[in-house]
């Protein structure tokens, strides 16, 4: 897991590594490897308040209030896996997608 880590971050560009975790991320959502909550266990409120530019929470306050919840699935489909690569350290993304390689038995790593 740590050279698959280091050779991310040493032989990508931004644009790429963007794409890259964009890709992991909805693709590990639309497979159901792991869920908005997972998402957003790591991309915590605090997280999403300090690297989310104002405008964007400011959308997702408004679905939320639109629709009568905030939910991580509503947050989600404001803050899309694009926007998390964009804007969310990518040390955040990749702990979710080690978490979930953790859960699946992938790795030697015990997730709680």
């Amino acid at each position: 897991m740590i050279l698959g880590f280091w050779v991310y971050r040493y032989e990508m560009s931004q644009d790429q590594r963007q794409a890259w975790f964009a890709r992991v991320v909805e693709s590990g959502l639309q497979n159901q490897i792991f869920n908005p909550t997972d998402v957003l266990a790591h991309a915590t409120p605090d997280v999403l308040a300090n690297h989310l530019p104002p405008d964007l929470l400011s959308k997702v306050l408004q679905a939320s209030l639109t629709a009568g919840a905030m939910t991580p699935e509503r947050v989600l489909e404001t803050v899309t896996p694009e926007v998390l690569a964009r804007h969310v350290p990518h040390e955040v993304l990749w702990a979710c997608i080690a978490a979930a390689a953790a859960r699946a038995g992938l790795t030697n790593v015990v997730v709680p």
